[in-house]
């Protein structure tokens, strides 16, 4: 019997634009693979020909981390299951700031909704019939906690439909719902 990660990973060979999510899964991986200490000082931000861009705050970094390339490359490799990442430049410049304390748009990040006791067990339940690695079925419901909180956050945030409650589409001078829109025909705006 396979594991699903590797169905995940062969499945995600065989998809169009297979290239670009690989980068951009191990320009993502980055905070894992350097540790949180080097992740605050440095960011993570392309990929150029098998090469991972790195912004560092300042030279001493950059010298540091260069003498710990291969074991960064190993690393970065191994989480994504691939072999693509052949070398690491970095590059002294302005690290952003990233993580919960991020600034986003030139203001503070809101906190993330809580979940109702209701949405977590609703959540519980969706895996309890499902047979996964104990693993995969925690990092999936850290997952799906994590996206139920966004769209607990855009739909506080952001005007939403009144016939089902999705975030309303901006463009230009008017607001709509895709969903309700794409079910009516396009009647609806």
């Amino acid at each position: 019997m396979n594991h699903i990660a590797d169905i995940l990973v062969k499945t995600l060979k065989k998809m169009p634009g297979s290239k670009k999510i690989m980068e951009q899964l191990l320009i993502d991986s980055w905070p894992e693979a350097a540790g949180d200490y080097i992740a605050a000082k440095t960011q993570a931000f392309a990929m150029e020909q098998g090469t991972l861009l790195v912004r560092v705050s300042d030279s001493v970094w950059a010298q540091h981390l260069a003498l710990q390339k291969k074991r960064l490359i190993k690393k970065l490799n191994r989480l994504q299951r691939t072999r693509m990442l052949k070398d690491i430049r970095f590059l002294v410049g302005t690290v952003r700031p990233q993580g919960p304390q991020a600034v986003k748009d030139g203001r503070e990040s809101r906190p993330e909704e809580p979940l109702t006791a209701v949405e977590l067990a609703a959540i519980e339940a969706a895996f309890t019939k499902v047979l996964l690695p104990e693993e995969l079925a925690e990092s999936m419901k850290k997952l799906f906690i994590t996206m139920k909180k966004k769209q607990k956050q855009a739909i506080r945030e952001d005007p939403v439909c009144a016939n089902c409650g999705l975030p309303l589409v901006r463009k230009a001078q008017e607001s709509y719902c895709l969903r309700c829109k794409s079910e009516d025909l396009g009647q609806n705006s």
